[in-house]
């Protein structure tokens, strides 16, 4: 396993695993197992945000039925154009929410075996795996 924690323009960190290039837009640390070894990617210093919207599915007996879904805001937009012209091909990381945003430009976390139901502080997530929308 080859590490490799840097920073770039304004700051932004990134970590290289095993030649490739992770960019973690939450606000806190991200564990992940690598082959049974922790590697902790750092907070990038850009958190990628959305906006909820409701959607209305149905009305029933006077009652809106609806679904929340999540948009990406300019900000956001931005950002991530920044990022993907300064590392192309990176694997951007981000919450539920902001994958769901940003469909296939951030990826969710996916926890490794064993690690579904433990609390934040203990949780270690997948390296080879993400969900995307």
């Amino acid at each position: 396993m080859v590490v490799f924690m840097g920073e770039t323009f304004g700051g932004l960190r990134f970590a290289e695993i095993n030649g490739r290039t992770y960019i973690n837009t939450t606000p806190h640390p991200i564990n992940f197992d690598c082959n049974g070894e922790i590697v902790t990617v750092p907070p990038s210093g850009v958190v990628i945000n959305a906006s909820p919207k409701e959607e209305v599915v149905a009305v029933r007996d006077g009652v809106e039925l609806v679904r929340t879904v999540f948009v990406g805001t300019p900000e956001g937009h931005a950002r991530l154009d920044e990022i993907e012209e300064h590392f192309p091909g990176a694997f951007v990381v981000g919450s539920i929410i902001a994958a769901q945003a940003y469909p296939g430009r951030v990826l969710a976390m996916v926890p490794a075996p064993g690690f579904e139901r433990v609390p934040p502080d203990q949780k270690r997530m997948r390296l080879d795996k993400f969900t995307v929308y």
